[in-house]
């Protein structure tokens, strides 16, 4: 006889409890929401007080937060809450995730947004203080601009003397004859060698002239410099020139009044013999006297060895090819050295 086959009882259905009314009617505020509710209020104060200094991107990006939080806490807050006039009508954000309120994803999301707060903060702060720093920097230099009318310029740092390498002219203790005919062999090599290279030499005269005659002589020459004496036994003088004409007369106005001043200063002290003879130098070359007796010029080597045929000019002693002043030390030879 067969067994009747066993019947399956149903299970008896579990109980659902009713998540509505097991829920309180007012929700105790959790910490973050007392955390939100005492740090957002600050923040915000404190990013209006900033707005003034911040950029529009700054700006947009504490909107942005504030809206965010305000959803966030919409998402938090029951129906019967007050409803924000800006975003009226619009989804709580954690209803429309589906987040449920209280949950470690809503935590998660509040402490994000206070991260982002608290981020927007210390970047307005930092923009202010690099601002500050900026309107200091510029402040400091402001007073130099404005006393001078331009930015301060660094001089330049002073030349500093080229020292002579080669000297041109006759020694002390050299002969005259030898001289003469050892400057005239070379002038004559370098001519014959490249007649158009250009050198520097110096021209002594016979006798001396006065400036006119220096530019008569040397006009169709660029001389860069002139050597001249006056009075008896006065002191060898020297002028670097431009203009022969001008700077000539400028060098002779010069000498004049330094040799006026050392006449001075030696009849205070008793010389009369010196007295006399700087007064006398210092009027022969207030009228333009003929104390000029060299001469540096500069021309290709066979004009210079024109130069040398004028029967004014004593003897042309050249320097070496591509030697000039300031490396290069002229010495004329003095008429009354024979």
């Amino acid at each position: 006889m067969t067994e009747p086959a066993a019947v399956e009882k149903p299970s008896p259905p579990i109980p659902v409890p009713d998540v509505a009314a097991a829920m309180p009617a007012q929700a105790q505020p959790s910490p973050l929401d007392r955390l939100d509710d005492a740090v957002l209020p600050a923040v915000f104060r404190v990013l209006d007080a900033a707005r003034s200094r911040l950029a529009d991107t700054a700006d947009r990006e504490a909107g942005r937060a504030r809206r965010l939080a305000e959803r966030a806490r919409r998402g938090r807050a029951s129906g019967d809450g007050p409803v924000d006039t800006e975003t009226a009508g619009s989804p709580a954000l954690l209803d429309v995730v589906g987040v449920a309120p209280g949950g470690v994803v809503d935590r998660g999301a509040r402490v994000l947004v206070l991260g982002l707060v608290a981020l927007i903060v210390v970047s307005a702060a930092a923009a202010m203080l690099q601002s500050v720093d900026r309107d200091r920097s510029s402040n400091a230099t402001a007073p130099a601009v404005a006393l001078t009318g331009s930015p301060p310029a660094t001089s330049p740092p002073a030349a500093q003397p080229v020292t002579p390498t080669v000297t041109i002219g006759p020694g002390a203790s050299d002969s005259v004859a030898e001289y003469l005919g050892a400057s005239r062999q070379n002038l004559a090599s370098l001519t014959a060698a490249a007649p158009a290279a250009d050198l520097y030499a110096v021209a002594s005269l016979t006798g001396p002239v006065t400036p006119d005659q220096l530019i008569d002589l040397f006009g169709s020459y660029r001389a860069v410099q002139v050597f001249f004496t006056a009075g008896t036994g006065g002191q060898v003088e020297q002028a670097t020139v431009r203009d022969p004409v001008a700077d000539v007369h400028t060098a002779f106005a010069s000498a004049a009044a330094q040799a006026q001043a050392r006449a001075e200063t030696e009849a205070r002290a008793g010389d009369a013999g010196a007295d006399n003879r700087d007064r006398q130098a210092a009027a022969q070359l207030r009228v333009g006297c003929a104390c000029l007796f060299a001469a540096v010029v500069r021309a290709p080597a066979g004009r210079l060895s024109q130069l040398a045929a004028d029967p004014r000019v004593r003897i042309v002693d050249p320097a070496p090819p591509g030697a000039g002043p300031p490396s290069v030390r002229f010495l004329p030879l003095s008429p009354d050295r024979r």
